[in-house]
């Protein structure tokens, strides 16, 4: 009976010791799992800044080319211009 009695009290205290160690590992788990959410937000605002950023610099990039290519075709007009102005000016000078 004696025999019985510690037998059962060294499994009860196995499961106690075994129900701690579950215990800690699932507060473990729990502080785990809030320390991924915040660092997740974090990574999604830096995401989101990051994309407007982008975005912005994306504009300002688009502006740019578009403003080069204007500049590009009012010089190529002029170049044109110049050119004719040269031809006429020729031709009068011939016809004179």
């Amino acid at each position: 009976m004696q025999d019985a009695l510690d037998t059962t009290r060294l499994k009860i205290d196995e499961e106690i010791l075994e129900k701690n160690s579950y215990m800690h590992m699932l507060e473990r788990m729990k502080k785990d799992h809030i320390s991924t959410k915040i660092r997740s937000n974090e990574f999604e605002t830096s995401l989101k800044s990051k994309s407007s950023i982008l975005d912005l610099e994306s504009s300002k990039q688009r502006k740019t080319k578009e403003e080069r290519l204007q500049s590009k075709a009012i010089f190529d007009s002029l170049m044109k211009n110049i050119e004719k102005e040269q031809r006429d000016r020729q031709e009068r000078i011939l016809e004179l």
